[in-house]
């Protein structure tokens, strides 16, 4: 592909003015006046690409072909939520180590003749003597770090997700599924273009700092919490969930208070845990994706995320899906955010 060969059709945000001259009535042959009931058709289609560009943000003909897709895909966009999201989930991970991966009591988890159990295909795998196991830790952590700073990124990824993914697979007790969402995100991360905003790299290397990234680092990542959304969903279709069986428990929980005051016991659980949980883990990736319900969306994923930070021994994960939430909305949002800030803060929240 040449370059340059994107220019027009991967721009789907520019107003398109292809013809709309057409609609000005001018012609050399005559008066230019056009038939009544075309001037509405043309309106009416112009306003449907507009409405399609609003709710979606391409127009159907940047899926009419491979290339288009390849070029919509590649769009130059604003690296900065991108690069806050980095960091978070970097301060995150770093945080952890130290507690679900084990790190605080790594001499007990790798105990000598301690029972373990291994995953299918992965049997060969061994713990390495507890010295060496302190030491996969600290790459683990300092790949944590550099990701969250943005320092040699690209290393710091390979050294979080190679330990990270080793330490995964020696157990499958210790197996659930957010654990294996960090590996995957990390994994992916490897593969951006993260560190161009509020990172050291940019700091080190100017042609890095601010520079656009693609549109698919966004639309991976979106896609991909989106699919946790949804699959949890599916997840509570099942009868004992609809029927408010599987959680009965929690409705007991403090958290639940203020809906015992208007409601009984039986009814909370039924409407707010098991009801509550189904439609909002359904709903939730619509509603973050849409301009219109996304302040809707961040709000109940938000609630619904400290109230299981609260209600479940879950780690870091109600966390990690909080930080992935403003993924869903502009890219340059951090800047104008910062830009409340008072002006001898700007060099380090623009970098």
């Amino acid at each position: 592909m040449e370059a340059g060969a994107c220019d027009n059709a991967g721009a789907p945000f520019i107003e398109r003015s292809s013809g709309q001259g057409d609609l000005s009535g001018s012609s050399d042959e005559g008066e230019g006046t056009m038939d009544k009931e075309t001037v509405p058709a043309a309106e009416r289609a112009v306003e449907t690409e507009s409405m399609l560009k609003r709710l979606f943000g391409f127009e159907k003909e940047d899926l009419s072909s491979w290339h288009r897709l390849v070029c919509l895909l590649n769009r130059p966009t604003d690296p900065a939520s991108l690069g806050i999201f980095r960091f978070l989930f970097g301060m995150i991970m770093a945080i952890d180590i130290t507690q679900e991966r084990g790190l605080s009591h790594l001499d007990y988890k790798y105990l000598d003749g301690a029972p373990v159990c291994r995953f299918p295909l992965f049997s060969f795998l061994q713990p390495l003597p507890l010295d060496y196991m302190y030491l996969v830790y600290v790459v683990m952590l300092f790949g944590a770090v550099g990701i969250m700073l943005g320092c040699f990124y690209r290393l710091s990824c390979l050294m979080f997700i190679s330990t990270y993914w080793y330490i995964f697979f020696l157990d499958k007790t210790a197996w659930n599924n957010h654990s294996y969402l960090y590996g995957l995100i990390g994994f992916q991360l490897t593969f951006m273009d993260a560190n161009r905003y509020w990172s050291i790299d940019g700091l080190r290397n100017p042609k890095k700092k601010n520079s656009q990234v693609p549109l698919w680092n966004y639309t991976l990542l979106r896609f991909q919490i989106f699919i946790v959304y949804f699959i949890a969903g599916i997840k509570k279709l099942d009868a004992d969930w609809v029927e408010g069986y599987s959680m009965s428990y929690l409705a007991h929980h403090w958290l639940f208070d203020p809906f015992r005051m208007i409601l009984p016991n039986e009814m909370v659980s039924l409407l707010v845990v098991h009801g509550g949980g189904l439609c909002l883990d359904l709903s939730a990736g619509y509603l973050l994706f849409f301009d219109a319900t996304r302040p809707f969306g961040i709000f109940f994923v938000s609630y619904f995320h400290c109230m299981n930070s609260q209600l479940f021994s879950i780690g870091m994960f109600a966390y990690t899906m909080l930080a992935t939430s403003p993924l869903f909305c502009y890219p340059d949002w951090p800047r104008h955010f910062f830009a409340r800030f008072p002006e001898i803060l700007r060099p380090v929240t623009s970098s």
